[in-house]
């Protein structure tokens, strides 16, 4: 049997990898070239929220006035470019959408997202990530496999591919991945499979702050201000570069 390899110290750099946490309970897989195997994960884009600081300040738009619906510079709804990219990397993706608009569930679904409906307001991050946990849990699993999940915020349109696939490179079933920018950390995070079960019990809004805090994130290091870009008002549809 091939002798394990160490992981490196929590908050170690290692290749600009910086190991957030201690992960004790981090099993690496590696293959024959010495390299770690792929974890297979599945896309939850999470687009269930109801945008009500988007909306206070278009008061006169009424369904338009939603924030996933807003038009970027470039032509696309705020959804459908967060979707896009996210889809270009992991073409099975979970959208989790909320009753209203229905336009924004047409969009995601016809882009190529499987539509799982949110529970009922008042709702919030985590009872919508606990809902997309559950089923995950639920349905087949590959190869008999959970898979892990990238959880992405429709509202974040300026995510690159190419940080979704350094995220990938370090995904693992007993780890959390996150990405950072100048030393703050932001979305979207890989959740290994074996979290599934804690993240199917989320509520609140306070989305998976709590478990991230409990077992550590390895955060990598990527040159992508669209980690910590969000809608949050109109003003915000003017900056940001939604080329993925």
């Amino acid at each position: 049997m091939a002798a394990r390899r160490p992981c490196p110290l929590a908050g170690s750099r290692v290749d600009g990898v910086l190991c957030a946490g201690l992960f004790s309970n981090v099993r690496v897989r590696w293959n024959r070239a010495g390299q770690v195997a792929a974890h297979y994960c599945v896309g939850v884009l999470l687009a269930a929220g109801e945008g009500s600081r988007f909306r206070a300040a278009r008061p006169h738009d009424g369904d338009g006035a939603h924030k996933l619906l807003a038009a970027l510079l470039d032509g696309r709804a705020v959804a459908q470019a967060s979707a896009s990219t996210l889809l270009s990397v992991l073409p099975d993706t979970i959208a989790v959408v909320g009753g209203q608009p229905p336009e924004l569930a047409t969009m995601l679904s016809r882009l190529g997202c499987s539509l799982l409906q949110a529970p009922p307001p008042p709702r919030g991050m985590g009872i919508s990530l606990a809902a997309a946990a559950r089923h995950l849990l639920a349905r087949p699993a590959p190869g008999g496999q959970l898979p892990g999940c990238v959880v992405a915020l429709a509202d974040m349109p300026w995510v690159r591919a190419s940080t979704l696939h350094q995220l990938l490179q370090h995904a693992g079933p007993d780890r959390i991945v996150a990405p950072a920018y100048q030393g703050r950390r932001g979305h979207p995070v890989v959740f290994g499979a074996a979290f599934l079960h804690e993240l199917a019990g989320l509520e609140g809004d306070s989305g998976a702050r709590a478990l991230v805090a409990r077992h550590g994130a390895l955060e990598i290091n990527c040159d992508d201000p669209g980690i910590l870009m969000d809608i949050d008002v109109p003003q915000d549809l003017l900056t940001g570069d939604s080329s993925s």
